[in-house]
């Protein structure tokens, strides 16, 4: 895998200002591989010349080594630009506790990090020396372009929330030193005008909210303004088969490793509903109002439960066994997705 780190590049090697010219953007692909290889079809399809991949390459759902190694043969063929997202550095941050013997720090399998040990079980040193070689934050440059400031979460922390008209967003425009700020981690795409300045959000390829069944991806092409060069986004929702990938976290053995946290990323990828960051707040708080001493990830699974419980997330270890192909699926007819079963 070594040769791959050239192409992660922040300048372009190509020349010249090329009106319309398209690149694709990609991010927050979850190792859900499925959704992945449906968004690079689409992106080709409208003709991309080079991608932007903004980061959160893995865990939450079950194909993380097929999704590395799609990915690396895709830099092989294509012109990337890559980044790292808060879930690689999660990754290596673990790889460092490990090789240190820090086991307090250990992943266990609970709802708190069991998602996460079985994302870093499947990973290689070659992926760790991949992670730790990507930037948080680069400046996208092509000859005649404008530049582009592309991260994951802000351009220095990427695990800062850009939302749409946020202040803090309002305060990095005024910051970066490019007219655009590109973005991810959100997992809510879109566009939002400040100042004379844009900020992009590609939302999420793996696990989409609000559009189940769909991978959201971009594209960003060059056209010709009163006022110059400019990029011009289109948003895409990628239909994919997520009743697929739900199958596989059920009998790969994944939700039995983090119940709770997987049965809500069941629920967001069969519905779009997100309660994610609330569960795990939650569940905290809830140790902590019992005067539990435990500290992350040490959180008992009935604070999840109660939690889940509280949030309105289905246990689905108890719809298994009917529906299609055996499973406790039911195929909605006419639809590319499945929807929620009450």
């Amino acid at each position: 895998m070594g040769n791959h780190f050239h192409n992660v590049s922040c300048l372009s090697e190509a020349k010249g200002m090329d009106i319309n010219m398209k690149l694709g953007v990609i991010s927050d692909i979850h190792s859900n591989v499925i959704a992945f290889r449906a968004a690079v079809a689409a992106l080709e399809a409208k003709g991309c010349e080079e991608y932007l991949f903004l980061g959160d390459y893995v865990s939450d759902t079950p194909y993380t080594r097929e999704t590395l190694d799609d990915l690396y043969d895709f830099m092989k063929t294509h012109h990337c630009s890559l980044l790292r997202g808060n879930r690689e550095d999660y990754m290596l941050t673990q790889h460092e506790v490990r090789k240190n013997g820090i086991q307090e720090q250990f992943w266990i399998n609970n709802s708190a990090s069991g998602n996460l040990l079985y994302t870093y079980e499947q990973l290689t040193e070659e992926d760790f020396a991949f992670f730790e070689s990507l930037p948080i934050s680069f400046r996208y440059e092509r000859e005649g372009c404008p530049a582009i400031t592309c991260c994951h979460g802000s351009p220095d922390n990427n695990r800062e929330l850009l939302q749409l008209g946020g202040d803090n967003t309002k305060r990095w425009l005024g910051k970066v030193d490019t007219d655009y700020l590109l973005c991810a981690h959100t997992h809510f795409p879109g566009e939002f005008p400040y100042m004379g300045k844009h900020y992009f959000n590609s939302g999420c390829v793996g696990i989409s909210i609000n559009d189940a069944g769909y991978a959201q991806c971009m594209t960003l092409e060059l056209t010709e303004t009163d006022g110059g060069a400019a990029w011009k986004p289109e948003f895409m929702k990628v239909p994919y088969d997520n009743g697929r990938v739900v199958e596989h976290m059920v009998s790969c053995g994944l939700l039995d490793r983090a119940p709770w946290f997987i049965n809500g990323n069941i629920q967001t990828l069969l519905t779009g509903v997100d309660h994610a960051a609330e569960l795990c707040a939650l569940a905290a708080k809830l140790s902590e109002k019992a005067e539990e001493k435990n500290v992350w990830p040490l959180i008992g699974e009935n604070y999840f439960a109660q939690a889940a419980e509280a949030l309105g997330i289905p246990d689905y270890r108890r719809r298994q066994g009917a529906g299609r192909s055996g499973n406790w699926m039911r195929e909605i007819e006419g639809k590319t997705s499945f929807e929620k079963i009450i």
